[in-house]
């Protein structure tokens, strides 16, 4: 899931076919709540939704198959044609564009769903203009749900956890990525270097990358939020509403653009 800018790391583009091997998510667990939430403030199956940043279509297509209309927009060309792989093998329809989640069409979408994606923005303009592109983006009252990594409690797993590794069997051979950060507490930034190795027949092939993503913190997000004309946010530690902020090294964030002036 890339940003409006991203870094051509291969595990956007060599290693996209990859990319929900080597991360798994509870899609249907996570899109529960989320259709919960996106219902709790009547944004029900039929409703236009925006999957921004929707990588290889995950959450895109499931949310399709509770009835929505769902538009997914990625940077990754690769990403998407894993999405389209998995529309062949799919009943529901998802309409996909490679594009920027900065630049997006005015007033289209009662919803939009932002996942792992907002992170890689570093730039303090960059993080303003997603926001104001979300804003116009929506119909009046439009429901925004992001997630981020929150600054305090990521600085402190990464302190404690800087490794991670995970290897799988593929039919290209076995695939080990590995991950290495480092903090940067002034930028709060994580200083990430990650590496793609394949394995077949004893014969090794390896792809390496570093580059940089910046947390958040919830004075950021409430700030840009309402200067970006949202209500106040509701935070969680997940998605999933018993999960408290704080519980966890993200922030879950449900907003609401604010309703237009009489």
């Amino acid at each position: 899931m890339t940003s409006p800018s991203p870094a051509r790391r291969p595990f956007y583009t060599e290693y996209a076919w990859a990319f929900d091997l080597l991360i798994d998510r509870p899609v249907r667990k996570e899109c529960n709540a989320i259709i919960t939430w996106f219902i709790e403030r009547e944004v029900r199956p039929g409703a236009a939704v925006l999957d921004a940043g929707c990588g290889t279509g995950r959450y895109a297509i499931e949310l399709a198959r509770r009835g929505y209309v769902v538009h997914g927009i990625d940077s990754s060309a690769e990403l998407l044609a894993e999405a389209r792989r998995s529309l062949a093998d799919s009943p529901v329809r998802v309409s996909l564009t490679v594009g920027d989640i900065s630049r997006l069409p005015a007033s289209r979408y009662d919803a939009i769903l932002c996942r792992g994606v907002l992170n890689d923005v570093v730039d303090d303009q960059a993080r303003q203009a997603v926001f104001r592109a979300f804003g116009h983006a929506l119909r009046p009252e439009g429901v925004l749900v992001f997630d981020v990594r929150e600054w305090e409690a990521t600085a402190e797993r990464k302190t404690r956890e800087p490794l991670f590794r995970k290897t799988v069997a593929t039919d290209r051979g076995m695939l080990t990525f590995t991950s290495v950060t480092e903090l940067d507490p002034i930028g709060r930034k994580l200083i990430i270097a990650e590496r793609h190795t394949i394995t077949r027949e004893g014969v090794e092939q390896s792809s390496d990358n570093r580059f940089v993503m910046r947390c958040w913190t919830r004075e950021e997000l409430d700030s840009v939020l309402s200067l970006s004309g949202f209500n106040a946010p509701t935070y969680f530690g997940a998605y999933d509403a018993s999960v408290a902020p704080g519980a966890s090294d993200r922030l879950v964030v449900m907003t609401r653009l604010r309703r237009a002036a009489a």
